[in-house]
């Protein structure tokens, strides 16, 4: 009988033998077992603390290292589980440091024997099954249609959804990170198995369920909502819009999202170096591509809601808008934002759609100051000058650069007031060049005033020598 290996830190030279010696053991206890249970169980742990380095690691990263920790993983050690966990997690580890080894894996077939032994209703299990197939989805021949067909992966993705929907809140933090990885490995199956909706309306109801159960922290995009959002995205809303509409309250869950995106978009967080587990940037894109997702399917009732949530109200065009506190006016600022370069792309696609993907509309929702680049970098044409909108909803009349309304912005004073006369020449020549750059746009037909003052003979040439 083999002694049982030390859980122990070595030098890369004696962790390169170390690790031959132990898969040699563990090779050699296959077939048939020769190892008892806690040299077994401490060999596969050592394995484990090898693995999450990869100096010394290179016969574990082979193929034959890979066939001897998924063999003690999935095919043999069935009375063994504390065994067959360890060689998981070696695993798991393994594919993470090494992605070559992925390819191993489905080589041997071991993520077939990870997708039939995904029905275990144990945290632990699903987490490192989870984890194993989820990192098998990248950059290998795996047929991951035959693995939710035929090895019943759908089914058990499903049923392990259903299970945490009863209680998305439990004490166990394991099953915590396990929802996390099954999320995870959700949204790479909806989104790599592009014909597949049976996974997603069948899981629909409980990533509803949970949604409805969280309360947001006071950074709400954590997981598990955060995942629970980015699991949404990737499922096909319009083949489940009777549970992302509830016939008796189809904005049930529509209330919550924007709730959500209120409470996050919070200065202390969207701003660059917000001391946060995930910044707004990286977190907020899910639930803003979600919330266009719906307002892309939804009716007019659901529509109308998030038109009166997200876009300007006729209050805020008391000022040029983006300036207030409102949600609608934060997320104007975030459009704009340098330091949320990725989610104002996409606060800017939700607000188009909401704008009926009209630019007219959108530019008289939100201002040309805030329109215009958009439109511009998606080559969407821009108005005409007589096109461009005149008034709002409430048919007042408004600047349609800011989105004021006419009757509420101040009273013109003397720019030129409190300047010397060098500063107003300096202040005529940048004007002059802006005014020639925006005609060249053909956003604006617009006489130079500069240019026309010259030539109506209104502008008059100083000597240097002129006083004040």
């Amino acid at each position: 009988m083999a002694a049982a290996a030390g859980v122990l830190t070595s030098p890369p030279a004696d962790k390169q033998r170390h690790t031959s010696e132990l898969l040699s053991q563990l090779r050699d206890d296959l077939t048939p077992p020769r190892l008892n249970a806690t040299a077994r169980f401490q060999a596969l742990e050592q394995l484990k603390v090898y693995s999450r380095d990869p100096v010394g690691n290179d016969e574990m990263y082979a193929a034959s290292g890979i066939g001897v920790l998924g063999a003690h993983g999935f095919v043999v050690n069935a009375e063994d589980r504390q065994s067959a966990r360890e060689a998981q997690r070696a695993l798991a580890n393994t594919l993470l440091m090494a992605p070559k080894t992925r390819q191993f894996v489905v080589d041997c077939g071991f993520h077939e024997k990870a997708a039939e032994a995904f029905t275990s209703t144990d945290c632990d299990d699903e987490f490192l099954l989870a984890r194993i197939l989820l990192l098998i989805t990248y950059d290998t021949s795996a047929d991951l249609k035959k693995l939710l067909k035929v090895h019943g992966l759908e089914t058990a993705v499903k049923e392990a959804l259903a299970r945490h929907a009863e209680d998305v809140r439990p004490s166990n933090p394991m099953a915590t990170m396990a929802l996390s990885e099954t999320l995870k490995l959700y949204f790479n199956l909806t989104h790599y198995v592009a014909d597949e909706e049976g996974l997603t309306i069948g899981c629909a109801p409980s990533l509803f369920k949970m949604l409805r159960q969280l309360e947001p922290a006071s950074f709400p995009l954590q997981p598990p909502l955060s995942n629970i959002l980015n699991a949404m995205v990737g499922a096909r809303l319009s083949a489940c819009k009777y549970a992302a509409f509830p016939p008796e309250d189809p904005l049930l869950h529509v209330k919550k999202l924007v709730d959500i995106l209120d409470k996050a978009i919070d200065p202390k967080f969207t701003k660059l170096g917000a001391n946060t587990s995930e910044s707004w940037d990286e977190a907020g894109t899910p639930l803003v591509t979600l919330l266009r997702a719906i307002a892309d399917i939804a009716d007019e009732d659901v529509k109308d809601y998030l038109k009166s949530r997200l876009l300007p109200s006729e209050e805020e065009r008391k000022q040029p808008l983006g300036k207030g506190t409102t949600l609608a006016a934060r997320l104007l600022q975030l459009s704009s934002s340098a330091s949320a370069p990725n989610t104002r792309e996409h606060i800017s696609w939700l607000l188009f759609t909401l704008s009926d993907q009209n630019a007219e509309q959108f530019i008289l929702n939100i201002g040309y100051g805030y329109a215009s680049g958009f439109l511009l970098t998606h080559n969407i044409p821009l108005p005409a000058s007589s096109d461009m909108p005149s008034a709002s909803a409430s048919s007042r009349p408004i600047n349609p650069i800011t989105g004021q309304t006419l009757d509420y912005e101040p009273t013109l004073t003397d720019p030129f007031a409190g300047m010397s006369q060098e500063e107003k020449e300096r202040e005529a020549e940048r004007l002059f060049v802006l005014f020639e750059r925006l005609k060249k746009t053909g956003v604006i037909n617009v006489e130079n005033p500069v240019r026309q003052a010259v030539e109506q003979g209104r502008f008059q040439e100083l000597p240097d020598d002129a006083d004040e």
